[in-house]
């Protein structure tokens, strides 16, 4: 985990920016299998061309953050995306996903969010800002998500399950190495949670975008829920609060320890 907080951090220095980020990131190729300089490059500017034509909820550098990461994944398995909008993070996930073999499971209501209850009707960020939250907020179809992915992403890589995660979650039995939660609300956040962080295989990464909200991050790393529900302390959520700095204030991860045993259920 340490490599990947220094890869991360790296990116940002004083100063930086957007496309000093990209660049960067097209020198860290690796140069094994696809990680190539090329590669990379083609990759930027595929993901800048789908944010300029795909409405997306995220920022441009958080994208490459996560193909930076699933790029130096050394565990098999698949991507999991809990939350797409309208597929514009899916089509940029969908080129990673396709270029490193592995599967694109991507699980949505296509509803929008359900109905907000309690505190999760009204969430506050470290920053002070204050967010309401409404029952069917971040729609897309499915067929519009569908159609953006096969448009500008790799759909063939792709698995669509729609419903709410308290239902098509338990129907799957899919042992992820990378998921990346996008789900808004405390509730949703912690039945993915209770569903995948046991299937997670060890070495996994478990990312989510709600890094820079305050009272999302309260309930989700609750130690309470945590024993009660998955029978350990909460772990370290890298980025809690501020993110991976100001091109990607919204994202942290857990990282699943390699010794852990993997539960399928």
């Amino acid at each position: 985990m340490d490599r990947l907080i220094t890869r991360i951090s790296d990116f940002f220095s004083p100063g930086s920016d957007r496309l000093k980020f990209q660049k960067q990131f097209i020198k860290r190729a690796s140069g094994k299998g696809p990680d190539t300089a090329s590669f990379r490059k083609e990759l930027a500017r595929e993901f800048r061309v789908i944010h300029r034509r795909v409405h997306c909820a995220h920022q441009e550098v958080e994208l490459l953050i996560l193909a930076e990461a699933i790029l130096n994944l050394q565990v098999p398995g698949p991507i999991v995306e809990l939350g797409c909008f309208k597929g514009g993070s899916t089509a940029k996930l969908s080129k990673v996903a396709k270029a490193t073999g592995r599967e694109l499971h991507v699980f949505d209501s296509f509803e929008g969010l359900p109905p907000p209850a309690g505190k999760d009707v009204r969430h506050t960020y470290v920053s002070g800002k204050v967010k309401d939250y409404a029952a069917g907020e971040y729609r897309g179809t499915l067929d519009e998500v569908k159609s953006n992915i096969s448009t500008w992403g790799e759909i063939s890589v792709c698995t669509f399950i729609k419903g709410f995660y308290s239902e098509s979650l338990a129907k799957v039995s899919i042992a992820p190495a990378f998921v990346f939660m996008d789900v808004d609300l405390i509730d949703s956040g912690r039945t993915c949670l209770k569903s995948l962080w046991p299937r997670l295989v060890p070495g996994g990464i478990f990312y989510t975008h709600e890094a820079g909200m305050a009272t999302f991050l309260e309930g989700l790393l609750d130690p309470e829920w945590w024993h009660g529900n998955l029978g350990s302390c909460p772990p370290m959520l890298v980025g809690a609060g501020y993110g991976h700095g100001p091109q990607a204030k919204h994202l942290g991860y857990f990282k699943k320890s390699s010794g852990a045993a993997k539960t399928t259920v």
